[in-house]
C-alpha cells in the first residue's frame, strides 16, 4: 500500500514536471521524495502538493490527466507483476510438491529394500531357531546318554559287574 502511495505521488510528480516543465529543483524534489523515510517523504509530497495546488485550473486538468494515463500504466504493470509473482509461486509449489512426493521408482526401491529386509530378519530368526534347536537337541542327548551311563553303572554294581569309566 505504500509503495503505491509512494508511486502515487512520484506520478503526480513526474506529471506536474511534464505539464509545467522541468527544471533541476523539482527534479531533485522527486529524486528526495524516492529517497525519503515514510514520514519525511509525506511533509515532500505535501509541499509538491502546494506547488501543484499554485497552478491555474488548465495546467492542474493537464496534470490530473497525465496522472491518470501514468495510474493506470502503473496499474497495468502492478498486475503484470503480482501475476508474475504468482506463477512463480505456483512453479515453487510444484517443485517442493515434486521434491516432497517420491516417484515411482523411488517407491519402488523402497518397498525391494523393505522386503530384502524382511527376508533378511526372517532367515535370521530361522537361523537362530534352528541353532536352539540343535543345542536342545544336543543337550538332551547328552543327558539322556549321561542318564543311560549312570543307569548302566547302577545295573553293573547291582549284578557285580564293575562300571566302565
Amino acid at each position: 500500500m505504500k509503495s503505491y502511495k509512494t508511486r502515487f505521488a512520484i506520478a503526480i510528480l513526474l506529471s506536474t514536471l511534464t505539464q509545467v516543465g522541468a527544471n533541476e529543483d523539482v527534479d531533485a524534489h522527486i529524486q528526495a521524495i524516492k529517497d525519503a523515510d515514510p514520514q519525511e517523504r509525506r511533509e515532500l509530497i505535501n509541499e509538491l502538493k502546494l506547488k501543484i495546488a499554485e497552478m491555474n485550473k488548465d495546467e492542474q486538468s493537464n496534470a490530473v490527466s497525465q496522472m491518470r494515463l501514468q495510474l493506470k500504466s502503473m496499474n497495468q504493470e502492478k498486475v503484470m507483476t503480482a501475476e508474475q509473482t504468482q506463477i512463480k509461486k505456483q512453479v515453487q509449489n510444484q517443485n517442493k510438491e515434486k521434491q516432497e512426493v517420491p516417484s515411482h521408482e523411488e517407491n519402488l526401491e523402497k518397498e525391494q529394500k523393505r522386503i530384502k529386509t524382511m527376508q533378511q530378519t526372517k532367515q535370521m530368526q530361522e537361523t537362530q531357531q534352528m541353532q536352539q534347536m540343535e543345542n536342545m537337541n544336543q543337550h538332551q542327548g547328552a543327558n539322556q546318554f549321561s542318564q543311560e551311563m549312570m543307569q548302566s553303572n547302577t545295573v553293573n554294581q547291582t549284578f557285580g559287574q564293575p562300571g566302565k569309566k
